[in-house]
């Protein structure tokens, strides 16, 4: 015989037939690369479909089985990577496996302790996990999710990448990346990798014996590697190098998969529940030298409404390099004041904890991007009130009010505050600088009724009533103004909103919605008019054609804001 073959029969049983699994080894002289490559096709075929029953019957060889069905995939394409029909197959082959590989360790509980375990429970061989460019240890890996979340209505396009390797999104267990991490994470918080199982060259000491029977060694088979697909191209499979597949929006799926839907109820029941309370979260974990990007969303809505947004944006690299997704989420239906204040103090306090020292110049450079009613909170993050808010509630001084100095110290978070030094660039999209006429409509007034008030404001306001009889404007003598009342053109606190100027250091910019014909002429989104969203001060201002709910949607809106977040890296910081 010119070729002779090296079968070894592996004591795995791979169904319940007792079907033994066996792994080739090349003996001199080689085998030619091409019936090499294809035989390993056939085989991570066969295991690949009997791994796949197993799977159905909950049975835990099902991790062995795919195991081999990803090394003989891997073995082709290294055996033969000239063939691009040999590569296409065992791309395809290997992803089927890998996707059941880690489905079946799920299941059986097979990922622990930084790794994956395969082989008999007597005799179990840990597949170490290797993080590969990726923000995080891998101790920080709470699991990792193989199979794809359904598509969201809310994500426009799902922005994928054919290659060699499988798409994960990887949760994080944010309390072991610090304090700071931790507090500002959300409930799921997920990153983009790749996963690689990737194997020795063909014929070394990588068979299904090292990790089974008692020819079993310590060292591991293999190694999982979780890539970041924005840093990591291609991968290594001996001389060849596909490239490295990616699903950059799979993370995002899957925190809007573990996501309540909470605008409504937040606002009609303000500050009501868990879900409902306010909150400033990381999407990803902090890094160093990112600038925080600050999504703030508008009326009747949640975090979730930005999720499109950030998903066009993440689909730019340098987005991912230099920049962080933060979402603040607020009861919509609470005290606008209220809400306002608690973002400032978040922020505030998520700057001085992950840099008490100020040694990260990227967090004296954030940028907020508010929709509707948040590019409103946003303002009043970068503006100096002086008694302004104040004498749009009360129309005597501060200082003149008789207060319990509880509720004193509240109001005064309240109505006066200064510009937050650290923020330098706020992007308005669709905000009604100058209100809404709907909020004025009989549409508008019964939404506001709705409306239940805070009962810490409630509380203070009929202290303050009571103390001081006749001070208080009529928005605020017998209620609090929900944020519908806010919004009438005729507010006191809009109107005083609405003259305040951004701190000097800060560069703005508009987006405004006219993608509807106004019932008084002109332009406007279906609730912000055209003149209500310009803002006379801002650095630049384009108008896109979408209706209100659209606007941060829409393609024009992306390619905005990418512009001007890339102006904000080629501009040099600006200080107070």
């Amino acid at each position: 015989m010119d070729r002779r073959i090296l079968t070894v029969a592996a004591l795995v049983w791979v169904a319940s037939g007792g079907l033994a699994l066996a792994v080739a080894l090349p003996t001199s002289p080689a085998e030619e690369p091409l019936p090499a490559a294809q035989r390993s096709l056939r085989r991570a075929a066969e295991y690949l479909g009997a791994s796949c029953e197993m799977l159905k019957r909950c049975d835990r060889h099902a991790i062995d089985g795919y195991y081999v069905a990803c090394q003989e995939a891997w073995n082709a394409a290294q055996t033969c990577p000239q063939s691009a029909e040999v590569l296409c197959e065992a791309t395809e082959l290997y992803a089927d496996a890998l996707a059941g590989f880690l489905e079946a360790s799920c299941r059986h509980g097979r990922i622990a302790d930084g790794g994956v375990w395969v082989g008999p429970p007597t005799r179990l061989v840990k597949v170490p996990l290797v993080p590969k460019a990726l923000p995080v240890p891998v101790e920080a890996i709470a699991s990792l999710e193989p199979q794809a979340q359904a598509d969201d209505k809310r994500l426009t396009r799902r922005h994928l990448r054919d290659g060699f390797g499988l798409p994960v999104a990887v949760r994080i267990d944010p309390r072991r990346l610090g304090e700071s991490d931790a507090r500002y994470a959300p409930d799921r918080q997920s990153i983009a990798a790749t996963a690689v199982l990737r194997f020795d060259m063909p014929g070394h000491d990588n068979v299904i014996e090292t990790f089974v029977g008692p020819v079993a060694r310590d060292h591991a088979p293999a190694v999982l590697d979780l890539a970041n697909p924005v840093e990591i191209a291609a991968v290594k499979i001996g001389p060849a190098r596909p490239h490295l597949a990616a699903d950059l929006s799979a993370p995002l799926l899957d925190m809007l998969a573990g996501m309540p839907r909470s605008g409504l109820e937040g606002f009609v029941q303000p500050f009501g529940r868990t879900d409902t309370q306010p909150r400033l979260e990381f999407l990803e974990p902090h890094q160093p030298g990112r600038i925080p990007v600050v999504f703030i969303h508008g009326l009747a809505s949640d975090e979730g409404t930005w999720f499109d947004l950030i998903n066009e944006l993440r689909a730019w690299p340098e987005f991912h390099r230099r920049f962080e997704p933060w979402v603040f989420h607020y009861p919509t239906g609470s005290s606008f004041l209220q809400a306002s204040a608690t973002l400032r103090r978040l922020l505030t306090e998520a700057v001085t904890g992950l840099d008490a020292q100020g040694r990260d110049p990227a967090l004296r450079r954030i940028v907020l991007v508010g929709h509707s009613m948040g590019g409103l909170h946003a303002k009043m993050m970068v503006v100096d009130p002086g008694t302004a808010i104040w004498d749009s509630i009360a129309t005597v001084p501060f200082d003149q009010m008789r207060l319990p100095p509880r509720a004193r110290a509240t109001v005064q978070q309240l109505a006066f505050f200064r510009p937050l030094p650290f923020v330098q660039r706020v992007v308005f999209i669709a905000t009604p600088h100058r209100g809404s006429v709907l909020a004025s409509l009989g549409v508008g007034r019964l939404a506001s009724l709705m409306v239940r008030e805070p009962p810490e404001i409630a509380a203070i306001r009929e202290q303050a009533a009571a103390l001081n009889p006749g001070v208080l404007r009529p928005e605020y003598a017998k209620r609090v103004p929900t944020t519908i009342d806010l919004l009438r053109p005729t507010a006191t606190t809009l109107l005083a909103l609405e003259r305040l100027r951004p701190a000097c250091w800060v560069a703005t910019h508009s987006i405004v919605g006219d993608g509807h014909p106004s019932l008084t002429g002109g332009r406007d989104d279906c609730v912000v008019s055209v003149a209500s969203a310009h803002a006379p001060w801002a650095l630049s201002e384009i108008c896109v054609p979408a209706t209100h709910t659209k606007v941060h949607h829409h393609p024009l809106t992306v390619a905005e804001v990418r512009r001007i977040l890339a102006q904000h890296l080629d501009e040099a910081p600006r200080h107070p």
